[in-house]
């Protein structure tokens, strides 16, 4: 445990953008070109230069498992507790871009560790079809509902990108009201990043402001927030106080770019938001072991608090995001939950010492340790 903090990595995924999961009708120039984008948007402007947490593009496009996940998190790095995501992106992936089956393999090897929510395919012509999925997802544990705005497609005859808006009363309030049906109390909606070619407007906030007031029982997640449409996401915050933001990828911009980060943590911490921000690595994206590090050494420059009247990020500060806003949002006791997992298997297997980056993945692919 770094500093002694319970760290909570908010958004895992059991990524799978190997040749066997991609749909056959899929043009090679078309996954070629996707899993280049994600390559240089993540591994090459996120992940770590220090040795061996840069995947090679074989290794990254690879078919995740659980095993390799519950290494990366619970002994090379000090996750103690993950929430995966899951995506599908139909039109790409046979399986889903980021696997369900996956993360429910990797909840058996860690139950204690492991929060899950499950996609909802937004793009599924058979509404009928989607709550039973969702209802089918909260049987098997689903905490969480996770929505992308777009299935990555162009619509070439309306020369668009085809999407979804989640102010929208007729497509999207349905699953809302379908998801607080079944109990579950917090959505999550990737945003800020692209998602394909067109506009960007479909990973704005806008609709979220509207959702969120709509349903205020509801908590929304802003996923990726402040990758972009910063001051937007500053106002959701300031507006909602159930709008949270989920700083997947954004929050490891500290690894190689500290100076931005400091101006998109600064700017939505200015906002009051401080309960209300989570740290996720987006692993197996980037992994999580250099970005919790650099965030507990961060600190705020002082030229910018008082240049911009930054708050100071404080021990206490990054104690809430590492792990205590996510904890009291799902209503997990840490010191339970520390006590449960005290002396479980991957606490005997860290105890020996953190093992080195991908050496789970790359044991299993037979490359070796680290590159």
């Amino acid at each position: 445990m770094i500093n002694d903090v319970f760290v909570i990595d908010g958004v895992g995924h059991a990524m799978d953008f190997s040749d066997s999961n991609v749909v056959e009708s899929v043009p090679p120039e078309q996954i070629g070109g996707f899993r280049a984008f994600g390559y240089s948007g993540f591994v090459e402007q996120i992940e770590s230069k220090e040795p061996g947490y840069r995947l090679t593009f074989d290794e990254w496009m690879t078919h995740i498992t659980a095993e390799d996940l519950a290494s990366a998190f619970f002994v090379e790095s000090d996750v103690d507790l993950v929430v995966g995501h899951a995506v599908e992106i139909k039109p790409l992936f046979k399986n889903g871009m980021f696997r369900w089956d996956v993360l429910l393999d990797l909840r058996a090897l860690a139950p204690d560790r492991v929060l899950l929510y499950a996609a909802v395919d937004t793009f599924d012509t058979e509404r009928a079809a989607i709550y039973e999925h969702m209802a089918r997802s909260v049987e098997q544990g689903a905490i969480g509902f996770k929505f992308y705005p777009s299935n990555g497609m162009f619509d070439r005859q309306n020369n668009r990108l085809v999407s979804q808006f989640y102010d929208d009363p007729e497509n999207a309030y349905p699953l809302f009201e379908r998801a607080q049906e079944l109990g579950v109390k917090t959505v999550a909606f990737h945003k800020a990043q692209p998602v394909g070619v067109g506009p960007n407007s479909v990973v704005g906030v806008q609709d979220i402001s509207t959702a969120a007031a709509e349903f205020p029982d509801l908590t929304f997640e802003v996923v990726h927030a402040g990758w972009a449409f910063l001051e937007d996401t500053a106002y959701q915050l300031q507006y909602h106080p159930n709008v949270y933001a989920n700083l997947e990828n954004t929050l490891g911009l500290v690894v190689n770019q500290p100076r931005r980060f400091a101006h998109i943590l600064g700017t939505l911490l200015r906002a009051g938001a401080e309960d209300r921000l989570i740290f996720g690595s987006g692993c197996a994206l980037n992994h999580p072991d250099p970005q919790i590090r650099a965030f507990i050494d961060f600190e705020m420059p002082q030229e910018l608090v008082d240049g911009y009247g930054y708050p100071p990020v404080t021990l206490a500060t990054k104690r809430k995001i590492l792990g205590e806003n996510i904890a009291r949002l799902h209503g997990i006791d840490i010191e339970q939950r520390k006590s449960a997992i005290a002396s479980d298997e991957w606490s005997r297997k860290r105890a020996e010492g953190k093992a080195p980056p991908w050496s789970g993945l790359r044991t299993r692919l037979g490359n070796g340790a680290a590159n």
